[in-house]
């Protein structure tokens, strides 16, 4: 079994959130390890008020933001405590969200098959992290397994099976909260990706659970949102880690990425 919790490590989120949510335990014990994990959140451009649509501003209003600038200011401010709080660095690569992208304008689009145009970027953010100044030779790679199917989280898996092909080691998070709320979206998930990832390595927390909550509840604008299901974000998070564990105690999970067939 891989062990996940030494080594260089960089941790690729589609969104400001992602990572925490997921395996924020793990980055936590790489840290405590001092061993200088960075995460990466892919999709922080600058936001310009022409690229708010109706369907990005009702987003927005969500999240109790309107203005661009308050929106951009407040989300990577909530990143960076985030960072913090796990004891990694964090990086915003200039890649626009999906929202902000003009084809996506319902959840219905959002959360659907990733377009054919789109998966070519795979490749090119592939190439964009290999050349990132935290970038080590033989350093570990985490991206989302896309559980949800946000065409965002996809379009970075995407991107981690090419770094895979290209003889990098690879693993996919168990995105969260999807995987909590919806289980049935995890089945569809991996049948969708048989044979493209392996067999899951479970990472055991119990000394670094409350880190991860305490990097959650850093994103103020989003726990209310995202948590909607239940009133004790806390709770739930425990509750899913002890459930991935079982007798290990709460855990996270990850699955092997596999570079084969790639596209």
């Amino acid at each position: 079994m891989p062990k996940l919790t030494s080594g260089s490590a960089l941790f690729i989120q589609p969104h400001y959130d992602d990572v925490p949510l997921s395996c924020g335990g793990t980055v936590a014990l790489l840290a405590r390890n001092r061993h200088e994990p960075h995460m990466v959140t892919v999709f922080a451009s600058e936001l310009l008020p022409q690229m708010v649509g109706e369907f990005a501003a009702w987003k927005h209003e969500r999240w109790k933001l309107t203005d661009p600038d308050q929106v951009l200011e407040a989300r990577r401010a909530e990143d960076a405590a985030a960072a913090h709080a796990l004891g990694c660095s964090v990086r915003w690569l200039g890649l626009p969200d999906a929202i902000y992208r003009d084809r996506y304008t319902s959840d219905q689009e959002l959360f659907g098959p990733l377009p054919a145009e789109e998966r070519e970027l795979a490749s090119h953010l592939a190439e964009e992290i290999r050349h990132l100044p935290e970038w080590r030779e033989g350093n570990r790679v985490f991206v989302p397994l896309g559980i949800g199917s946000h065409v965002d989280h996809q379009l970075v898996f995407e991107a981690g099976r090419c770094l895979a092909a290209q003889g990098v080691e690879v693993y996919a998070y168990e995105d969260c909260p999807y995987a909590i709320h919806t289980p049935e979206g995890q089945r569809v998930r991996l049948a969708a990706l048989e044979g493209k990832v392996g067999k899951p390595v479970l990472v055991p927390i119990a000394e670094t659970l409350e880190q991860r909550l305490e990097a959650i509840a850093c994103y103020a604008s989003q726990v209310p949102v995202i948590f909607r299901f239940t009133q004790d974000f806390r709770g739930a998070v425990t509750a899913f880690a002890q459930e991935v564990g079982g007798a290990l105690g709460p855990a996270e999970r990850f699955w092997p990425v596999l570079g084969h067939g790639f596209p």
